[in-house]
Parts: C-alpha cells; structure tokens; sequence
C-alpha cells in the first residue's frame, strides 16, 4: 500500500511539473545559448591579430555566464572528424556549417577591420635654444650640404624604426551575431581601440585591454534575460532565473504585463505587455532571485514578465527654489544610478537673491549632492540628501564696479516625490542651508606688466568694493529654509 501511494504521489509530481512547463513562455531565458566563436581572418594561425582578439571575445563570453563556448580545441576536433580544416579566411557560410556540425545555437564572427602599428616622434616643447636656431639664416652651401646628409640618413633608415619605443597602435574589429538555424545575421558592433607608448608589444597589449572592455559591455546585448515573476511578497519578487544565467547583485530588470494575443483582420498579432515596475536584484540563487520592487507605478503580481536593462538608468531633475517668496533661482541636477543606496548628482543653479539693501543680486552655483533614500510607499519616495554647491554672486557697487564673490554654501535636504509616470516624478524639496556669506564682495583689473617692455604677461590685481557709507555693506543673508518644487525625468 505505501509503494503504491508513492507511486501515485510520483505521479502527481510529474504531471504538475508537465503542466507548469507548458504554461512557461517560450521567449523566457531558461538555459545558456551553446555559441562557436571564430576569427574571420587567419583562422589557422593563433598568434595573428584575428586570433587574439578572438580569443578575449571567447573569455568574455565565458565571463558573462550566459554562454556555453564551444572552444578551439572541439572545433578542430570536430573539424578531424570531418576531414575538413579551416581556411585563412572564415566566412558565414563556414561558420554556420561549423555550427550545425558543434550542434551551437549561434555563432560569433570576429573580422578585424584595421589594424597598425607604426612608430611615431615623441611630442617635445620647442625650447629657446631651437628657437634661435630656427631664427638662424643658413645659407646655400649649408642647406645643400645638410639636405644632401639628410636624405643619406634617411634611406638607409627607410626600412628601420625609428622610434621603436612610441608605438601607435590602431584595431578596429567587427563582432557578429549569426543565427545557426537561418544562417542570418542578427546583431553585430564595433569595437575600436588606439594607444600610443611603449614598444610594439606593449602598445598592442594596451589597446587589447581597451577592446576587452568594449567587448564585455556589447556581448551582453547579445543575449538579454527574460523573466518571469513567480512570486510576489510585499515589495519583493522572486523571477525565474539567477547565478546559472551569470547574473550579479544589483541587475535592475523591467516588470511587464504579459503579451496579448489580438485577431487583427484575420491575423492573430502579439501585443506587448505594458511595463509595470522596476526591481533591483538583492539576492541570487542557482535559478531563482529576489529582487526589491525600487519603483513601481502599476501593481505587480506573479506571472508579469521580468526583463534585463543593460543600462543602469540615470535621471536629471528641474526644479524652481524659493525662500519667503522673495529670492528665486532655477537649479538643474543631474543623477547616476539614481537606485543606489547613495546616488551622487552634479548640480547647477542660476537666479538671484536679496541683499540687505533689498537690492536682487546675481546668483550662480556648481556643485555636488549626495542622497539616500528613507522611505518608499507605493508611489510616495522620501529621501534625505547634502549638499556642497559653489556659490557665486554678483552685483554693481557704488562705484560701478563689477563686484563679487564666491564661497561653498552646504545644505542638509528632505525630499518627497510622488511617481506620475513610468519616467516622469513631482517632487517638493526642503532644504537648510547652514551658512551665511563673507562680506568680501571684491572686483579685479587687469594690468600689464610694466617692470619688463618685452614682457606680454598681464597680471590680475583684487580690490574691495566700493560702498556708500550711507547705505552701508549689501549683505546675503543665505542661510534659512528653502522650498523647491520641480519635476524629475529618468532614462532608460
């Protein structure tokens, strides 16, 4: 009796697991694409330049982890069976046949488009003693007798380098993506890559660091994960795929509704899903993850599409900042990663601000803002943040000088924002600036140097403003309480 229940319960199991693979989206990403890679130019020869940059698109692919490489030593073992070799130059056609006898999903060609080495003349400053002598008036018999040396030296150096140590190397290559089945072309980049320094060896070995970077960031595009969400708890999600597939903390994927299926004049057309939410990877297993939902605008539930950004998104925000209705200015900020636990933003700001006189003075501002966030509720975000802009302010003084001056303004932020759109926020600021200025409202003129006639340097002289002792010192009272109110746009 137990062996038959543990039959049934078997078969049980079996049958389940039959359903939910069927019911499994066949355009998921559920196992690593078998790829061949091979050069375009002399295949047969491993040290060539081919070889080579063959060879980091072939380690790459291993790095990424979405990719089973067929490597040179199957393929010419597959090629031994076959009595067949490699030709000095592999086309798309010989590729595809290598595929389909290495039983590879796809392929990747690799053609070096230019490739040199030369030696080039080290830059050096012109000192005064070449100065004098490109003043100096040869004259005929010198210029012969120089010019007649000059091409001696020269052809018996023609065939030798002469700066063997200041090599410039330029590769430029082409990495396409063939389709095994169809024998078509379905992506393809460029990668290109120029140092100058060092010997031969030294200066390509630089300039195939500079591809290795180049190819690591393209090959992913070649094979994007597509996911699906099987679990939802709070703002956490579990989707379909993890360290199997090479995926790292900290991958940010798009949630999406599934595709729809429509009849359209008799043509049944897939629709595609709408995008819902972003989540960021926090914990990967063999082929299950959890990610935390980071921005969502549309509820997630389980059976939602999950797709990898290559990117990480960035976001610029436009915002109008006040203080008691009176001092005005625009600011613009600029974020990176703008879902990491500190996002960093360059920032900019140009208006104007009151003095004591009442007076409005110019106000301009460059600097830094560094933020986290605090608190995430459905579409509501709050964060707190620092600034570190560089002020400068500008104003005429009595004597109708250009006066200035200048000065770090830190500030301690509180911001709430409030998600309108898939890319698009409202958000409201408060911020505290900390500080108030220096009265040290200067101008400058510049002089020519009058110790020296054959001098041309002019030097820049620094004067105090000039005011009224009537109306005293025009003073900028920054610190205080600020409000900003403006929109946020992201781009991904």
């Amino acid at each position: 009796m137990e062996l038959l229940r543990q039959i049934l319960f078997s078969l049980i199991i079996l049958t389940l697991s039959d359903a939910i693979a069927q019911e499994l989206d066949y355009g998921l990403t559920l196992e690593k694409k078998s790829v061949v890679i091979l050069p375009g130019q002399d295949a047969e020869n491993p040290r060539s330049i081919s070889s080579r940059v063959t060879s980091i698109v072939s380690a790459k692919a291993v790095e990424l982890g979405r990719f089973n490489v067929i490597d040179r030593t199957q393929i010419e073992s597959i090629l031994a069976e076959q009595k067949l070799q490699l030709s000095g130059i592999v086309d798309e056609n010989q590729i595809v046949e290598l595929g389909n006898l290495a039983a590879a999903d796809e392929a990747l060609l690799v053609k070096i488009i230019t490739f040199g080495q030369r030696g080039v003349p080290p830059k050096e400053k012109e000192t005064e003693k070449d100065e004098e002598e490109n003043d100096y008036d040869e004259n005929l018999f010198e210029w012969i007798i120089k010019e007649s040396v000059t091409a001696v030296i020269d052809k018996k150096l023609e065939d030798v380098e002469r700066h063997p140590n200041n090599i410039q190397t330029i590769i430029q290559a082409e990495v396409r993506l063939l389709n095994i089945e169809s024998g078509t072309s379905q992506n393809s980049f460029r990668i290109t890559a120029t140092h100058t320094g060092g010997n031969k060896t030294a200066s390509l070995n630089r300039a195939l660091n500079q591809l290795s970077w180049q190819i690591g960031r393209n090959l992913r595009e070649f094979y994007m994960i597509a996911s699906e969400v099987i679990e939802k708890d709070g703002n956490d999600i579990t989707i379909l795929t993890g360290s199997d597939m090479g995926l790292e903390e900290g991958t940010i994927f798009e949630v999406n509704s599934p595709d729809r299926e429509k009849t359209y004049k008799g043509r049944v057309i897939a629709l595609p899903g709408k995008p819902r939410a972003l989540a960021k990877l926090t914990n990967i297993g063999e082929n299950t993850s959890t990610a935390r939902i980071i921005r969502q605008w549309k509820k997630v539930k389980a059976g939602h599409r999950a797709n990898e950004m290559i990117h990480d998104p960035t976001a610029t925000a436009y915002g109008i900042k006040t203080r008691n209705g009176s001092n005005f200015s625009l600011n613009a900020k600029l974020w990176w990663s703008p879902f990491k636990k500190i996002t960093t933003a360059v920032t900019g700001e140009i208006g104007s601000i009151k003095d004591t006189r009442g007076e409005d003075d110019v106000l301009l501002g460059l600097g830094m803002e560094f933020k986290t966030k605090l608190l995430d509720i459905k579409k509501f975000q709050f964060s707190s943040g620092i600034s570190l802009p560089l002020n400068y302010f500008a104003k005429i003084d009595d004597s109708t000088n250009y006066v200035s001056q200048s000065f770090i303004n830190p500030s301690i932020n509180l911001t709430t924002s409030i998600i309108l759109h898939r890319k698009r926020d409202l958000f409201i600021s408060l911020q505290y600036v900390i500080r108030n200025n220096d009265d040290n409202w200067e101008y400058s003129e510049t002089i020519k140097n009058e110790n020296d006639p054959d001098d041309d340097t002019y030097d820049v002289i620094y004067y105090p403003a000039v005011w009224d002792d009537g109306k005293g010192i025009p003073r900028l009272n920054t610190k205080g309480l600020y409000i900003t109110i403006g929109m946020r746009f992201f781009d991904y």
